[in-house]
């Protein structure tokens, strides 16, 4: 079985503690515990190289999505953002900042570790109105200057993949919805990535957003 190392960033001892307990009961090992962010970097500096990233936010907490943008531009880690509550600003800054997922720390353990697998195996996990999130966030602020594909513009196909994407559905269910192939989805989903400069899925909702997609539900 394939094992990932995690780091766990929380400030609460007894909270990391319990968590890095659950965790190593599923397919992860847990390599550091860091007490915030700076000690995250620092750890990774000196050379601790986690392949997954779990960042317990607090209410309230200053500069979260601060932190997710350094630990991105710090490691090629998939990050995971723990919150206390599901706070509206906090989930859409977190994902404008890299975060891989956005998850409630009262979810049962059996949904935490499914959540964790799924973003080792590449997926977005997030709650299912952040399309409307982003939306509201972006109707905010003066509309910017809307976003081009490098290359060529997106086929049909491809805006509807994002649609998909925006939804919150898996690879496999993308292709269940599009009446085409799991393969065919990943294709879809290099072409697109390459045309609109996003490095993961979660750039790419931002991108879908931002270009007025909005997310397209299964028949």
């Amino acid at each position: 079985m394939k094992t990932w190392n995690v780091m766990l960033v929380d400030h609460d001892r007894l909270f990391s503690a319990a968590l890095g307990t659950l965790i190593s009961g599923g397919p992860f090992r847990v390599c550091h515990h860091a007490a915030n962010v700076d000690d995250a970097q620092a750890a990774i500096a000196q050379g601790v190289d986690p392949e997954l990233i779990v960042v317990a936010l607090q209410e309230g907490t200053a500069d979260d999505a601060g932190g997710v943008k350094r630990l991105r531009g710090a490691t090629g880690a998939r990050i995971v953002v723990l919150a206390d509550t599901i706070a509206d600003r906090t989930l859409s800054m977190s994902l404008k900042a890299g975060a891989d997922a956005y998850l409630n720390k009262s979810m049962s353990s059996e949904s935490l570790l499914r959540a964790l697998q799924l973003v080792m195996l590449g997926e977005v996990v997030y709650p299912t109105h952040v399309a409307s999130l982003l939306i509201a966030n972006v109707n905010e602020r003066p509309a910017p200057a809307r976003a081009q594909p490098a290359n060529n513009e997106l086929s049909k196909r491809e805006v509807q993949i994002l649609r998909c994407l925006l939804a919150g559905q898996s690879n496999k269910a993308i292709a269940r919805n599009l009446h085409i192939t799991e393969s065919t989805v990943k294709m879809h989903f290099k072409n697109v990535m390459r045309k609109i400069n996003a490095q993961n899925r979660t750039q790419a909702a931002v991108w879908a957003i931002q270009n007025g997609l909005s997310p397209l539900v299964s028949a």
